[in-house]
């Protein structure tokens, strides 16, 4: 018999699928898109849909994600730690950031920027090497992990790390 497929894209556009024939007689079908989001995949053998065909699938795309901002570059104590996370073109998933530093895990303050953008802070107090996290759907964005050194102000305006 004849396998085909058709995914429907979250615009109403086809979106090619590749069919992979799998040595346990089964197949993997791979949606040949960088768009995330919501997608409807019409599976049919021989002309008929397969039971259960369409099937909804989410598709997200960690690689469309990107962070900037003065929060992910070395700093100084007291220094606020601003970044941005755009996530326009990923499709739905989940933000995930956490920084860690000397005192373990802290708090991270995030709220909605415009156009699907994440803005994010955090507040040093200690010096240290600090690690930050950036994960979408529990995988990690471009860029990610992040590793800075925070370092104290010396009194003549100098640093020391």
């Amino acid at each position: 018999g004849q396998l085909a497929a058709v995914a429907i894209g979250p615009k109403g556009d086809a979106v090619p699928v590749e069919i992979v024939a799998n040595r346990n007689k089964t197949f993997t079908l791979k949606l040949l898109t960088s768009r995330g989001g919501r997608y409807l995949v019409n599976v049919y053998f021989n002309g008929s849909h397969i039971p259960n065909s369409p099937f909804k699938v989410r598709v997200c795309n960690p690689e469309a994600i990107w962070a900037e901002g003065p929060g992910l570059m070395d700093s100084y104590v007291g220094d606020q730690g601003d970044f941005q996370v755009f996530t326009k073109d990923a499709g739905h998933g989940t933000l995930s950031v956490r920084v860690n530093g000397p005192k373990d895990k802290f708090r991270v303050d995030m709220w909605k920027g415009a156009e699907r953008t994440v803005n994010c802070r955090y507040n040093p107090e200690v010096p240290g090497k600090y690690t930050i996290n950036i994960k979408w759907e529990d995988q990690h964005i471009k860029g990610s992990p992040y590793t800075i050194i925070v370092a104290k102000r010396r009194e003549n305006g100098g640093t020391s790390r």
